[in-house]
């Protein structure tokens, strides 16, 4: 149960939010009269709250899949919907004469309750139409061959966006090496804080037949990368590009 109990407190924040979802279920349970509503708004969330906070279910999800992403589960509850129809519901049964001031009460609890995403770490503001970093989008353009698949490797911290932008640039490692206990040499080494090897990055990348290599320029690597067969092309929003043509596919 701890865990289960654990992974809930992870993901509702200050608790407000949550409990005032709560007792919108309660209000529903007591108010509504219309069965298929009911059991969406009011049965389901309830009995599948009840399924997450079983630590069997947590037991064969951690097995099946990966606990890492058990909270995930959690996004099945229809919140937001629950809290704008009781909102509506409850701003409809009221019929005095302050019902504007009662709706803009409403709404200010909503606000109240709620969070500005954008303190989180976790978000930033769009830079372009992608929701992406601009930094992969200008790099991802720069590599881009028309015709030709091109294999790349990137910082850590770049590399879970690049797919999302252009399908034809492959990369020897993507996001699951941070999340599920993979090992790579070269992830490693691109990741290493003191001067990592250029000789050794060169000959693993080259063994993934990566074409291009793409290091932040505030890292600083010790040897050359240009003596090892990866040419210096440019440098994109803070990443230098390292190029070797012999490693394009197509």
């Amino acid at each position: 149960m701890s865990n289960t109990v654990s992974v809930w407190q992870a993901i509702s924040g200050s608790g407000a939010l949550c409990a005032l979802y709560l007792c919108s279920v309660i209000f529903l349970f007591l108010t509504e009269k219309k069965k298929s509503l009911r059991i969406l708004l009011v049965y389901f969330p309830l009995l599948w709250f009840a399924i997450l906070l079983c630590p069997f279910t947590y037991q064969a999800a951690a097995l099946l899949l990966d606990e890492e992403i058990y909270y995930r589960f959690f996004w099945v509850l229809p919140m937001t919907a629950t809290l704008a129809y009781s909102g509506v519901k409850l701003y409809e049964m009221y019929r005095g004469r302050f019902r504007p001031v009662f709706g803009a009460v409403i709404l200010a609890v909503f606000m109240l309750c709620g969070d500005y995403v954008y303190d989180s770490w976790q978000f930033s503001p769009a830079e372009n139409e992608y929701h992406i970093p601009q930094a992969v989008v200008d790099i991802c353009d720069a590599m881009h061959r028309p015709g030709k698949e091109v294999v790349a490797v990137f910082p850590s911290e770049l590399m879970q966006y690049v797919r999302q932008y252009d399908c034809t640039i492959y990369m020897p490692y993507g996001r699951d090496i941070l999340y599920l206990n993979m090992s790579s040499e070269l992830y490693t080494l691109m990741e290493e804080t003191e001067n990592p090897d250029a000789v050794r990055i060169c000959r693993l990348a080259a063994q993934e037949g990566c074409a291009y290599i793409v290091i932040s320029e505030n890292k600083k690597v010790r040897g050359s990368l240009e003596k090892c067969g990866y040419v210096y092309t440019r440098t994109i929003d803070g990443y230098a590009l390292y190029f070797n043509e012999d490693m394009l596919i197509g």
